[in-house]
């Protein structure tokens, strides 16, 4: 019957072999051990992994917590740039939108700074008026 370990054991393991074979001499031996994956390392050593779909399911979670976080960033993009989407909407005012939609979409979460360059570039139109 095979030692049941976590995933987390099973990893540690591996990297202690490897750096065992290291320590004494045998660097090909640690190679090899440093080339396997957990689960390769688990069954050479006769180790079963305890729930070991456990993980995947936690990637597919943060796969959808990060689906979700796009679609905000594109609805936000596509907020963004219908908002500035009218007939008296100036070059500059879309050039603006563009590049705040970008950033959205780049994850780039510093509105009030981009909010802030463009009343800059304003007073420096006022000024040149």
């Amino acid at each position: 019957m095979a030692k049941q370990v976590t995933r987390e054991q099973a990893e540690r393991k591996k990297q202690q072999a490897a750096a065992f074979m290291e320590r004494i001499g045998e660097p090909d031996r640690a190679d090899e051990f440093d080339g396997m994956s957990v689960e390769e390392y688990a069954e050479h050593r006769g180790l079963q992994i305890a729930n070991p779909k456990r993980g995947k399911q936690r990637e597919r979670e943060t796969v959808m917590a990060t689906k979700n976080e796009l679609q905000e960033q594109i609805d936000s993009a596509i907020e963004t740039l219908n908002e500035a989407y009218t007939p008296e909407t100036t070059r500059e005012d879309l050039a603006a939108a563009v590049g705040e939609a970008l950033d959205i979409l780049n994850g780039e979460e510093e509105d009030d700074d981009s909010t802030d360059e463009s009343d800059d570039s304003d007073e420096e139109d006022d000024d040149s008026d």
